[in-house]
């Protein structure tokens, strides 16, 4: 069951950002099993160009406590996947390349639009980190439960996530999310190569792409998304404080 007492949930600022790299450089970016599988960040847990991308993905909104959890959100529309292939190619970056060029393959070959034309437009949870000390409490579990709780208000349809780790995939699992595809790291090699680009540690054996259909309710069409900027949510931790706020 969830434990997240102590804390609220609440819309990201740019007050927020150095908190928010410092949790991802200890988190997210270190832990994650395809960073560790290429070795992509140093020893102090950085990666300038993921860094770089993290700050893209965020959103202006205020500020106040500490931030224990944080979820990256963003939109994709039918027809970006050459754009993710153009970023990826030009990524100076060799390690992260290598990633980049690998979400490109599974965005291609997941086809999540194709499977969903009627869809315009989807709102896809890109990075969720999660302090060390709060792990085990249901934080990841409630950002996305919050992320799923505003999409309908933001116009959208449907929400997609990306699991490289299993860890993602039963938080994923746990909140009803549907497997449209999946794909063993095993099974991604190197071009005119038997060698797998990527070996995790188990439990980490493969990716899975969840999706979500929102149910659309009174509200869904009262607020515009700009496909321009995220819907980024933090979890801030307060002290003496017993009840959650959504």
């Amino acid at each position: 069951m969830a434990d997240t007492s102590c804390c609220k949930i609440r819309r990201t600022t740019a007050s927020d950002y150095e908190g928010i790299l410092q949790l991802m450089r200890c988190s997210f970016l270190r832990d994650e099993p395809l960073h560790v599988a290429v070795g992509l960040t140093d020893e102090d847990g950085a990666c300038l160009e993921m860094e770089k991308f993290c700050l893209e993905t965020l959103a202006d909104v205020a500020p106040g406590g500490e931030v224990v959890g944080a979820c990256l959100n963003g939109c994709h529309e039918p027809g970006h996947v050459g754009q993710m292939e153009a970023e990826a190619e030009s990524c100076p970056n060799p390690k992260l390349k290598k990633i980049l060029r690998f979400l490109a393959t599974l965005e291609r070959r997941a086809d999540v639009f194709g499977k969903f034309p009627e869809v315009d437009k989807l709102l896809e949870i890109r990075t969720i980190a999660v302090d060390g000390a709060w792990r085990g409490r249901g934080v990841a579990t409630a950002l996305m439960e919050r992320t799923r709780q505003i999409a309908p208000e933001l116009g959208f349809a449907l929400i997609k996530v990306d699991c490289t780790s299993e860890f993602s995939a039963l938080a994923m699992m746990k909140l009803d999310a549907h497997c449209v595809f999946s794909m063993k790291y095993a099974d991604y090699c190197a071009p005119n190569s038997d060698e797998p680009v990527f070996e995790p540690e188990p439990p980490h054996t493969g990716v899975k792409t969840f999706i979500q259909i929102v149910p659309q309710g009174e509200h869904s069409s009262q607020a515009q998304f700009d496909t321009d900027r995220s819907a980024s949510w933090g979890v801030e931790e307060f002290e003496n404080r017993t009840t959650n706020t959504f």
